[in-house]
């Protein structure tokens, strides 16, 4: 094991503060990176405990108020998906669609990739981050999982597979009914080809896999460290990637093949607790990519990881998180600090602290 080194500096700004009767005032700011990608992340000590200044908090009547307002046109509701969305080829997927339970999977009517697909999450129209539970995600995911097995046996060739959420407006949902995308191609998205090159960079200078050493590091260090749930490991971003992020790193999986009814299992369970998090804060919106290795290829370097952020809340007047700091200089601001959310998430519903039922 090859110990993952945690890069953070300092940087000090000066100016006459006219919120202090014109005092020079000296604020720090943290910057990290990303030990993989080395991505910078900033952390601003005035914005610590002011997060309502960036992200106002849901106002729950509006987001009712639109739950309401735009349940009778939903496709997905009412048993009206049966006659309005689109079925896949039988050579692909025999029933056109997949169904189980509440959830439904059909092809996506503007596709982003050769394969893409979108999950129905259950019949209701309008949910909030509390009332997603275990058995609903895992059929959502279970769904998911049985489309990229279908997809990989009619094409091998597409290889590069996502399992993906945009949840309400804020976070791009083009629909309020909760949905998971499934995105599958011969490339990878630039965000997960990075994430596969760095780990082969990393393997072939170490010899040693760096999602495994990441899990052991942060294990140690235990300030981010959230505990297993099954055979997968918890805890929350050194340096995000977004808002109050989540990860999760699958040690015995490299791809989704690999995945059996367990992994599905702990990916549901996890995303269930985190949400109820979000939920205790007053976050209303979430967005998560869940990123394998290549299909049907030995890759020793990888592991399935998943990134769970949280997005703008519902409200009139909402304003984007995603702007030129985000969009065109690819760093983020930490808001609320890693370290203080995952003493969060341990203290409403800690994971069990074994180890994964699957060995590394």
């Amino acid at each position: 094991m090859a110990k993952i080194c945690f890069k953070a500096s300092e940087q000090v700004v000066e100016f006459h503060n006219p919120l202090k009767n014109g005092d020079l005032d000296r604020q720090k700011i943290e910057v990290r990176l990303d030990p993989l990608t080395g991505r910078q992340s900033i952390m601003p000590e005035t914005l610590k405990g002011k997060a309502s200044i960036l992200f106002p908090e849901t106002d729950y009547e509006y987001l009712y108020h639109r739950f309401e307002e735009t349940r009778k046109q939903c496709f997905m509701c009412d048993g009206k998906w049966l006659e309005t969305s689109p079925r896949y080829p039988e050579t692909i997927i025999p029933e056109g669609r997949l169904v189980r339970g509440e959830t439904v999977l059909f092809p996506n009517l503007f596709p982003l990739a050769p394969y893409h697909a979108v999950v129905k999450v259950g019949d209701k129209h309008g949910r909030t981050l509390d009332d997603f539970s275990g058995s609903l995600l895992f059929d959502a995911f279970k769904v998911s999982l049985d489309f990229i097995r279908a997809c990989f046996k009619a094409n091998p060739e597409v290889g590069f597979f996502t399992i993906n959420a945009n949840f309400l407006p804020p976070a791009g949902g083009s629909i309020l009914h909760p949905h998971l995308q499934i995105l599958g191609s011969p490339l990878p998205m630039t965000h997960h080809g990075l994430l596969l090159e760095k780990s082969l960079a990393y393997y072939t200078d170490t010899g040693s896999c760096y999602w495994l050493d990441l899990i052991e590091t942060e294990r140690e260090s235990g300030q981010r460290w959230l505990g297993e749930i099954g055979s997968s490991c918890w805890f929350t971003a050194f340096s995000p990637l977004g808002a109050n992020e989540v990860n999760s790193v699958w040690p015995g999986t490299s791809n989704f093949l690999d995945w059996d009814d367990t992994d599905i299992q702990t990916i549901a369970e996890g995303v269930r607790r985190v949400l109820l998090t979000y939920h205790d804060l007053k976050f209303s919106t979430f967005n998560f990519s869940c990123f394998s290795g290549p299909l049907g290829q030995a890759a020793p370097e990888f592991r399935c990881f998943l990134r769970l952020i949280n997005r703008q809340n519902m409200h009139p007047h909402y304003r984007t998180d995603d702007y030129y700091l985000q969009k065109l200089l690819e760093n983020e601001i930490i808001i609320y600090p890693p370290e203080d959310l995952a003493s969060l998430i341990k203290n409403r519903s800690a994971p069990t602290q074994g180890h994964p039922s699957r060995g590394h």
